[in-house]
């Protein structure tokens, strides 16, 4: 096989590859991993199931790789900094934009929650990194430094999407409910009782 062919078959499984995350985070998006289906990811990739597995291994691991390339691409578009009620107001505004990664962030909560042992090295290492901000903002005394810094990480996430996450339920009997900038506000206020040193 020529240099020039085997680059092109390079190509080809590059462009394969990622029409597979793509479908696949459609797949976990729509349906969760337990209701995903490596058959449907497939199709929709125009991809063999073998291909996939061999590149992937089984859905939980696609699930991972679907997972770590969200949390890429969530760290280049809001990365930390700190500054964590910007942060936390930063990560309101992208999920309040782009719903379909707040609902694979989910799927993820669910599925990972009764095995936290299982989730990558790499995944917990982007969570890591965030954790190292907060101690440092802790240092300055830009943030509380009573609270642990895993706590103030998950209070703050919670508080990013939380009403994004209420129950329509209290969406429906809320007044002034859907008014986008006074949600935001308040996740900037809540932030900021968090996170301001006492």
């Amino acid at each position: 096989m020529s240099e020039l062919s085997t680059r092109r078959e390079q190509l080809r499984g590059r462009d394969t590859r990622e029409r597979v995350l793509l479908a696949a985070a459609a797949e976990f998006t729509e349906y969760g991993v337990a209701g995903a289906r490596i058959n449907r990811i497939a199709e929709l990739a125009r991809a063999s199931k073998e291909r996939i597995y061999a590149w992937f291994g089984d859905k939980d691991q696609l699930f991972d790789q679907v997972m770590q390339q969200a949390l890429d691409d969530l760290s280049t578009v809001v990365p930390i900094d700190t500054d964590l009620v910007g942060y936390t107001v930063r990560l309101h505004d992208y999920f309040a934009e782009h719903p379909r990664s707040q609902r694979v962030a989910v799927w993820a909560w669910i599925h990972d929650s009764g095995h936290p042992d299982d989730v990558s090295a790499r995944r917990t290492e982007t969570y890591q990194h965030k954790l190292d901000v907060i101690r440092q903002a802790q240092a300055l005394g830009l943030a509380d430094p009573d609270w642990n810094p895993a706590i103030l990480l998950g209070l703050l996430l919670s508080t990013a999407t939380s009403w994004l996450m209420a129950p329509a339920e209290i969406h429906a009997i809320t007044d002034g409910g859907d008014d986008p900038a006074a949600r935001r506000a308040d996740v900037e206020r809540a932030a900021a009782q968090l996170v301001r040193p006492r």
